[in-house]
């Protein structure tokens, strides 16, 4: 007897496409542009990062069906398996491609939301955001690659502890959740889109000739971080630090919600948001003015990020 699955399937999608549209509906009132870009790329990365992390422990597990024992297999094959830089590299070319394409909308997006008259300007970013996209990219393959290892090898640890056989190990890492992945790469996502709308969130403050500075705004969740509460109504001038201090009074400067120095503690489920203060002095400027002050800004602050790399 075959079963239809078709009520199943479409009772799942009805749910996700809810789930995607409160999200959508949340950012947007939490004061983010692009919402709706914005939870299309969070599924498209969950999606990437979930197939990635599962073929690569299909790849172990395969590996496993030649091994004689658990002691030969860490000593030999986990090695070479610990080194490979496919996942890596596989993980970098899903985030560049990801983090650029938003880098490039977002920050069109900010910079219409802030100056309207701009809405017809070319979507380049200055180097600097370029420079961001590109290492963080590969930063953050290299972070989940070495935690993705870091699973594995706690598994691994447990087994010679434990003596386990090759279908001891094996079946440990079927029910460890590593395959169940859906959680870490749905955070991740949501964290670095997030992530990316701070980024080029600033990105157009440096191309907007009417920011003056920049505020920061905390947006409330369901466990609120008290020191980033402490933080609402910080303001500095748009290309400066602001200053975030832990709980255990530990001082981070940095440049927006979720800067890359920050550790994960303060970044997963921050949604934080900045608020542009505007220069009144150059309100009454023509479009074609406010055209060429952003190119004139953007172009300043590519030559700061030449120099800087000849230092």
């Amino acid at each position: 007897m075959q079963l239809d699955t078709k009520p199943v399937i479409d009772a799942i999608d009805r749910l996700i496409a809810k789930a995607n549209s409160d999200l959508e509906n949340s950012l947007e009132s939490e004061g983010y542009v692009a919402a709706k870009d914005a939870v299309i790329y969070i599924n498209s990365i969950e999606d990437g990062i979930t197939a990635l992390l599962n073929d690569n422990t299909d790849n172990l597990l395969e590996s496993l069906k030649n091994e004689k024992n658990v002691s030969e297999f860490i000593s030999g094959t986990w090695q070479q398996i610990k080194g490979n830089t496919e996942l890596p590299e596989a993980l970098e070319k899903l985030f560049f491609e990801k983090f650029d394409e938003m880098m490039h909308i977002f920050t069109k997006s900010w910079l219409i939301k802030e100056v309207p008259v701009l809405a017809n300007v070319d979507d380049r970013i200055t180097k600097s955001g370029e420079a961001f996209v590109k290492e963080w990219s590969s930063k953050l393959a290299d972070l989940m690659h070495l935690s993705t290892n870091q699973q594995i090898e706690n598994i691994l640890i447990k087994a010679v502890k434990n003596n386990w056989s090759i279908d001891d190990l094996q079946k440990g890492i079927e029910d460890s959740g590593i395959r169940e992945c859906g959680y870490r790469a749905r955070r991740v996502a949501v964290t670095e889109t997030l992530r990316l709308e701070s980024y080029a969130q600033l990105e157009s403050m440096i191309q907007n000739p009417l920011a003056y500075k920049k505020k920061w705004k905390h947006v409330a969740s369901a466990h609120s971080r008290e020191n980033h509460m402490a933080m609402d109504g910080q303001e500095v001038f748009k290309r400066e630090m602001f200053t975030l201090t832990r709980k255990d009074g530990a001082t981070y400067m940095v440049l927006c919600p979720r800067d890359i120095s920050l550790p994960a503690e303060e970044t997963v489920n921050c949604h934080c948001i900045m608020e542009t203060i505007q220069d009144e002095n150059i309100f009454g400027m023509s479009d074609d003015e406010l055209k060429n002050l952003r190119q004139e800004m953007m172009d300043e602050a590519d030559t700061e990020f030449d120099n800087k790399g000849n230092d």
